[in-house]
Order: C-alpha cells, then structure tokens, then sequence
C-alpha cells in the first residue's frame, strides 16, 4: 500500500508494473472520511509493505497518523517513510496556499501562488510583481529548499532525499519533481524493501509522470544560480503554453473576489517573502 500525494502516486504506479505484487488503491487522507476506516483498516491488516508520507497523528480528527497507520499493521510488515518534496530553488517566489476555511481552493489556470501577485493584491503596489532575486537571495531560496526538507527528514526519520535537491534538479513546479529525482528517490524505496520482493525494478523511462504543469523560470535565477538557459519561459499547462502575465492578472482577479487567500499567503510565507526583498 502507498499513501500520499502526487509523487508517491508515481512510485505506485511503478510498483504497480512490477510482477508479483498486489498494490492496494486507496484514496488521499485529505479526502478520507471516518467512513473509510473500517475498509482501510481491514487492508492495512494484510499488508506486507506500507510506503506512506508523514501524516501527523489524528489528521482531520481521523486515525490517520502514519504511526497509526503503521500501528493496523501485521507484526511482520515492512514500513518506508518517504519524505515530502519540495524544492523552490528554480522558482522561488512560487508558493502553495491553503486558506483554513476551504483548504481546496486553489487560482485559476495554474495552481500555484507567486508572492508577488500575492504582495501586490495585499498593498496595491504592482511594481512588485516585475521583481527578481538578487544572487544572495536565489541562493538563499535555494538553499532554504534543501534545509528545510533535511529538517522534516530528521524529525519524521524518513528516507533521506535532501541531498538529491543540493544539484539544483530541473523540476517542474516547486512539488513536482523531474523524473530524474523520481527515480532516485524511488530506487530507495526499492533498496527499503524486503530483499527479493522485486526481481525486475521498474523504471520511469523517458516520460515525466508530473511534467503536465511546468512553471516558468525567470533567466535571473538561471543566472545567479549558474544554470544554462533552458526555460521554459511561459506556463505550460497540459501542453499549452500560458504567458505568465496572463496567469498573473488571472490570479490577481481571483484574490479580489475570494477572501482571506492573499491573508493566509502573506502569513504562512512572511519569512520567504522577508528573504526575497518583498516587504
């Protein structure tokens, strides 16, 4: 069984193709319901092998802690606990907001913030939105990147992944990794697991399982980071490519008529837009 998101849906899928295992479907913990448990329970029971992302401990007032998870397992069951990716260094002014009121709302075209939009529909200055990082603050974007995601490794005593994200890996968005750092971090995944559970390790190939949106990259953090030119420079969102103004003046349309995102955007994410000069 693997619980997650969208990058342990792709080390599903994987694993899925691999002969000799039965890999269980079972929804996202943000969409359980205390319906759902008693059937999870009864799967968690005759399972081998849970691969899940940390999930705090009563999650949504629900048993779905992956410690609780872990706890419905057999006594002989194997658990990997594989870290949440994140990585801002390529685009580090992109954010992910989630308003406490209604944590599935998301912008229109693109679902992902840009401080900028989000400061200037908090103060009106659209100046803003033209800003770009100085050396000292694409690296420090960066490099908070890679900390941070060490950090959460340390305190949830995951698979280690951190050290994947110091080679400034092209990903698409700040949580969709390339296929080349998917396949890193599934490869140990594989190397947790039971020895001769797999004999023919799947492979992700060529595709890029979470390429469907890709965010552009300003050449500035090209450039101050050292990296060639390679873009994109546009949004491309499921093969069509979107010029970045039209997805700003989206958002901004979209902040005005729904309250309490630009406010939650600035007070989760005071201290990267306190480091890239924002305020």
């Amino acid at each position: 069984m693997v619980i997650g998101n969208c990058q342990a849906d792709v080390y599903r899928d994987l694993l899925r193709s691999a002969e000799g295992l039965t890999v269980r479907d079972v929804r996202p913990v943000y969409e359980m319901t205390a319906r759902d448990l008693p059937d999870l329970h009864a799967d968690l029971a005759r399972t081998d092998v849970l691969i899940v992302q940390p999930v705090r401990d009563d999650y949504r007032e629900l048993p779905l802690g992956h410690r609780q998870l872990s706890a419905r397992l057999p006594a002989s069951a194997t658990v990997v606990l594989v870290p949440v990716l994140r990585y801002a260094g390529l685009h580090p002014y992109q954010v992910l907001v989630r308003p406490p009121h209604d944590r599935s709302l998301v912008p229109p075209i693109a679902p992902y913030h840009d401080l900028r939009a989000i400061v200037a529909a908090a103060t009106g200055d659209l100046d803003v939105l033209g800003a770009a990082p100085d050396p000292g603050q694409a690296l420090a974007a960066a490099r908070e990147s890679v900390e941070a995601l060490r950090t959460r490794e340390e305190a949830h005593g995951t698979l280690i992944a951190s050290d994947l994200l110091e080679g400034v890996p092209r990903w698409h968005t700040i949580n969709h990794p390339d296929r080349h750092t998917l396949q890193e971090v599934f490869d140990r995944v594989l190397a947790a697991l039971p020895p001769g559970l797999i004999d023919d390790p799947p492979r992700i190939g060529d595709r890029e399982p979470l390429g469907a949106t890709r965010a552009p990259v300003d050449p500035a953090v090209e450039r101050e980071l050292g990296l060639p030119e390679t873009g994109p420079r546009d949004w491309v969102v499921d093969g069509v490519s979107v010029p970045g103004d039209e997805v700003t003046q989206a958002h901004l349309a979209w902040y005005a008529s729904t309250p309490g995102v630009v406010e939650e955007g600035l007070r989760r994410h005071a201290d990267r837009i306190e480091l890239l000069g924002l305020t």
